[in-house]
């Protein structure tokens, strides 16, 4: 369910968090919807449980999941709301590296801006959400 890259330089708790974030943010996880076990989730990813832990804590802090006792962690109910905050930063983060790195190499704001519109247009019509 859940990708991580040990070779990353972002901690693994993060890692798990963004990806919770992110299925949260795209739908894929709704309220009310059970999330692995601590242990399972750990065993799974061959990491230490505390690690799973810290990322479902920060997260339920977050209200975007809730711990009920004995039963495990769930997508909190009122999550949705939060979700499409989400997905919004989501979208932010994504375009924020791609621009930057443009930058980086050297591209100016209207070959930057050209290019988005570009592959914009390029997009088949059902990706884009339009009707044809």
């Amino acid at each position: 369910m859940i990708k991580i890259e040990t070779s990353s330089f972002i901690p693994i708790y993060e890692q798990i968090k963004t990806e919770i974030r992110s299925r949260i943010a795209m739908g894929s996880l709704k309220p009310d919807d059970a999330l692995p076990s601590i242990r399972d989730l750990a065993s799974e990813l061959i990491i230490n449980p505390n690690t799973v832990a810290r990322a479902y804590r920060d997260l339920e802090q977050d209200g975007l999941i809730t711990g009920r006792r004995g039963k495990g962690s769930f997508v909190a109910p009122g999550s949705s709301f939060r979700a499409g905050k989400e997905r919004d930063r989501l979208l932010d983060r994504i375009l924020a590296g791609a621009v930057d790195e443009a930058i980086r190499l050297g591209f100016d704001r209207n070959e930057i801006r050209k290019a988005f519109e570009d592959r914009m247009k390029a997009l088949n019509p059902q990706v884009r959400g339009e009707r044809e």
